[in-house]
């Protein structure tokens, strides 16, 4: 790693795609901290103060306090308001824009305060953490791009992939974001037109945009990940430069969690502590309509042959 510089880990690619088991595993390994989807800090975390991997509202999690206070002197002396409004002012079609010098300068100057921000609270999340790796699963594409500018951030890109067919089920399905039956804080459905095209437009993206030359980037099937834990992970260390890591609590259909993450925001299954058994969500080629899933392999069909899912013979 560069000296003084951050070493990130950002994992892209569609929702639904199996990134939070992957950021919890990685979260497992000694000196590397899971923060979850740190794009959602500003409302999820600062405005709603939702419940952190740790099971603890954000705004009463030492360890958010620490981030924090380190970062800014504390929760309250951030314009809340204004960091997210410049947060989601960059959106995924501003991307093909940024190869325009004249856009990109704009794009830059515009979001200037932004990345100040943003490039505070990772320094302070790598201080208060004392880690050698930060984990981010955010998945956005233009999220991504936007840390590959930070000049405290040393990038590492991880497109992380899952069948087309698999992510549209996940999304047409009703899933609470927090596992206390009491809560009524659904995630968002979206229904198999609308999710393919997002699968498609995260993926292209992310490899079209993410995938510059001196970003180290890594390709990986969420289906693989289940069915090789270890070997996905040696892989993912190899390209961090972090072999040497003791990952005796991934077993070949199960892994240990022992370390709750502080994941600001992400699927309910953050919260998992103990005996996870890893294996492969298939539900989908039992219980998805017919039309839904010749719906999806219509508008997907082309990245399904690319990454293997389906073949011509």
């Amino acid at each position: 790693m560069s000296k003084n510089k951050i070493k990130l880990l950002f994992i892209t690619g569609s929702g639904r795609c199996g990134s939070t088991i992957l950021h919890d595993i990685l979260g497992q390994i000694d000196g590397f901290s899971a923060i979850g989807e740190l794009r959602y800090v500003w409302e999820r975390g600062l405005t709603n103060n939702s419940i952190c991997g740790c099971q603890i509202p954000f705004r009463k999690c030492e360890f958010w306090q620490s981030v924090m206070l380190e970062a800014f002197g504390g929760m309250e002396d951030i314009d809340i308001q204004e960091i997210s409004r410049l947060n989601n002012s960059m959106r995924i079609y501003n991307l093909p824009l940024m190869v325009i010098p004249y856009m990109r300068k704009r794009i830059e100057s515009r979001l200037k305060l932004f990345l100040f921000t943003l490039g505070k609270l990772y320094r302070a999340i790598h201080v208060t953490s004392n880690s050698k790796v930060i984990i981010d699963s955010s998945k956005d594409p233009q999220y991504g791009y936007l840390l590959g500018m930070l000049p405290e951030i040393e990038l590492y890109i991880l497109h992380l992939i899952r069948d087309s067919r698999a992510v549209a089920y996940s999304w047409s399905r009703r899933k609470l974001f927090y596992p206390d039956v009491t809560s009524r804080d659904y995630m968002d459905r979206y229904n198999s037109i609308r999710s393919s095209f997002q699968w498609n437009a995260r993926n292209i993206i992310a490899e079209s945009c993410l995938r510059r030359g001196f970003v180290p980037y890594m390709r990986l099937r969420y289906e693989d990940l289940i069915e090789k834990p270890q070997e996905s992970i040696k892989c993912i260390l190899n390209m961090l430069g972090e072999k040497t890591v003791d990952l005796s609590f991934i077993k070949q259909n199960s892994v240990r969690i022992n370390k709750a993450s502080h994941s600001v925001f992400g699927n309910p299954g953050r919260f998992r502590i103990g005996i996870v058994k890893l294996k492969l969500d298939n539900e989908w080629k039992a219980k998805m309509r017919i039309l839904n899933e010749i719906s999806v392999m219509a508008i997907t069909w082309p990245l399904l042959l690319k990454y293997r899912y389906l073949t011509l013979i």
